[in-house]
């Protein structure tokens, strides 16, 4: 499996470029590729009051710093910010790493939200809107287990 965790120093390539091969390839397929500490990543989420669910990419980019981008499935919505890595547990894992992100989106909404990786392919998230409504994400190397992770909050949410 050819993922997007990929180291972008050293090669010459900036995560941009990463960011565009990767939408190259589809919806569906998300690379992982980590070109030195650029990682990259499919994020899925939602706010509480019914907005359609969102889509999109963050990167990671040396020194901890990232972009988070995002759009409603019609691309009607879309939600560009920033993110940093404010904790990681050691060197040798982004297992337990904390951070924070911001965006604002072009219905006028912005959010601010924490997120910890809870595994080596990814994590979860949870914030809050401008309007008092809350947003959960989920963020992994899989577009595909983003895109499940998100399905099965939103099951869980109409069972309770």
């Amino acid at each position: 499996m050819v993922t997007i965790n990929t180291i972008c120093e050293g090669t010459g390539m900036k995560c941009e470029k990463v960011r565009r091969a990767a939408t190259i390839v589809g919806a569906g397929v998300l690379l992982s590729v980590t070109l030195g500490g650029c990682a990259m990543y499919s994020v899925a989420g939602q706010f509480e009051n019914g907005v359609d669910p969102f889509f999109g990419t963050v990167a990671v980019l040396p020194g901890d710093m990232g972009t988070l981008d995002v759009a409603t499935a019609d691309g009607a919505i879309t939600c560009s910010g920033s993110t940093q890595v404010t904790k990681r547990p050691s060197l040798l894992s982004v297992t337990g790493a904390q951070g924070r992100a911001q965006a604002t989106c072009t219905d006028g909404r912005t959010f601010k939200l924490d997120f910890v990786q809870t595994s080596e392919s990814g994590g979860h998230g949870q914030g809050i809107d401008n309007l008092g409504n809350i947003v959960q994400v989920y963020f992994d190397t899989s577009s595909s287990a983003v895109r499940a992770r998100l399905d099965q909050a939103r099951i869980d949410a109409l069972v309770r």
